[in-house]
Parts: structure tokens; sequence; C-alpha cells
């Protein structure tokens, strides 16, 4: 998450629940939720926000 936060300054770190390429579209109840990134690329502690549309993968 690190290292995808430096390459993302300003943005945001998304975590995703199940398998995905990084060429595909991921739907929108697969996002758990995302940290903000400042803009020197590290994540900022305490700006975790949870995707309220997220739902778990079947078992």
């Amino acid at each position: 998450m690190r290292e995808e936060a430096r390459q993302n300054p300003g943005g945001w770190v998304y975590v995703i629940s199940g398998n995905f390429a990084p060429s595909d579209a991921v739907p929108p109840h697969a996002i758990v939720g995302a940290w903000k990134v400042d803009g020197t690329g590290e994540i900022v502690a305490g700006s975790f926000r949870k995707n309220p549309n997220f739902k778990p993968p079947p078992m």
C-alpha cells in the first residue's frame, strides 16, 4: 500500500476485495474502502473511509 501511495500523491489508495488484474474494471461493491494520500505520497493516518456499498464475496 505504501508503494501505491508513493505513486499517487494527493490521491487515494483503495482496498479491493477479490482477485482483479490491474486492467480489470473493479465493481464498486468490491471496494472495501480507501486511504487518503498526502501530497508527498504518504498515507494519511486515520483517513480510512469505509465503502458503505461494499459486499463481501460469497465463501
